[in-house]
């Protein structure tokens, strides 16, 4: 274990071996997360005097080792994962009394719903742009609005199997940031090329424009809304900070250092949500 009270994946090595080994000599509650930003911004939340944080690498791993866990009926962990657009955590939790995801689709997307969402907003926007626009709640519609399709893309993606890779295609410049709407027909078309799996673009258009509807909507149990993919969020709200609501340079917003940012403010709001207070119950602690 590093300095920082972390653990990295290693190759043949057992997450669960590793945390059952390691509580036998440390008593502190355990916290399964996927990976180092997870673990930063819940040790900012939480503190590491009553929790030990490991690092999974993946999500499958964090899942993997919490099923194992549970079978040998260990009681002194919490797994953190994201949600994303399967259901392969819904099946988790459904015998898994010790998974406790983000709310939303993923960590960012938690963030982006609550006060830490608006707050950045607020600090990198422009104020006479906010203004001028209807003030934040405003543009926090629009930018929910904008989104949605993509989200419905996700979804249709995984229901269908057609092996799209999101990631591959620069969100920010399938957005038109003067008046601030999804190029759908271009983003559709990257899309499309990202996989041999894909219907092609014009049956993605339609998912997209709402012509076609997945069998099931993804949507969060605890109530968050709407349902996103909070990086697919944070590239909008990069497109937006460059006219539309502020003046910044699209390298100073980029949707990394806006998850950086939102991840800095956003260990006030995990601590003292119901979440957070979730959290503290799964591994029998109190605030």
């Amino acid at each position: 274990m590093g300095a920082a009270g972390g653990f990295s994946m290693r190759e043949f090595d057992r997450l669960a071996d590793r945390v059952r080994l390691h509580r036998q000599v440390d008593d502190r509650q355990v916290a399964i997360v996927e990976g180092a930003s997870d673990e930063r911004i819940l040790a900012r939340a939480f503190g590491k005097r009553e929790i030990v944080y490991f690092q999974a690498g993946t999500r499958s791993l964090a899942l993997d080792a919490a099923t194992q866990l549970n079978s040998w009926g260990q009681n002194y962990f919490v797994c953190v994962v994201d949600r994303d657009f399967d259901d392969e955590v819904d099946g988790v939790g459904e015998v898994n009394p010790h998974l406790h995801p983000y709310e939303n689709a993923d960590l960012e997307a938690m963030l982006a719903v609550s006060r830490a969402g608006t707050d950045l907003i607020a600090e990198l926007g422009s104020e006479a742009k906010i203004a001028a626009r209807g003030g934040i709640s405003e543009i926090v519609v629009k930018l929910y609005d904008m989104v949605q399709p993509i989200a419905a893309l996700r979804r249709a993606n995984v229901e269908n199997s057609w092996g799209l890779a999101f990631d591959k295609v620069d969100l920010v410049s399938k957005i038109d940031k003067k008046n601030m709407i999804l190029k759908v027909q271009p983003y559709c078309a990257a899309l499309s090329g990202t996989s041999d799996g894909s219907p092609g673009q014009a049956v993605l258009i339609e998912y997209a424009n709402g012509r076609r509807s997945v069998r099931t909507p993804p949507s969060c149990p605890r109530g968050s809304t709407p349902f996103f993919r909070g990086r697919d969020f944070l590239a909008i709200l990069c497109a937006a900070l460059c006219g539309y609501c502020g003046s910044r340079r699209p390298q100073a917003v980029d949707p990394e250092s806006l998850a950086e940012s939102l991840r800095l403010a956003g260990a006030d709001h995990l601590r003292s949500s119901g979440w957070g207070k979730d959290l503290l119950s799964i591994v029998g602690l109190s605030e």
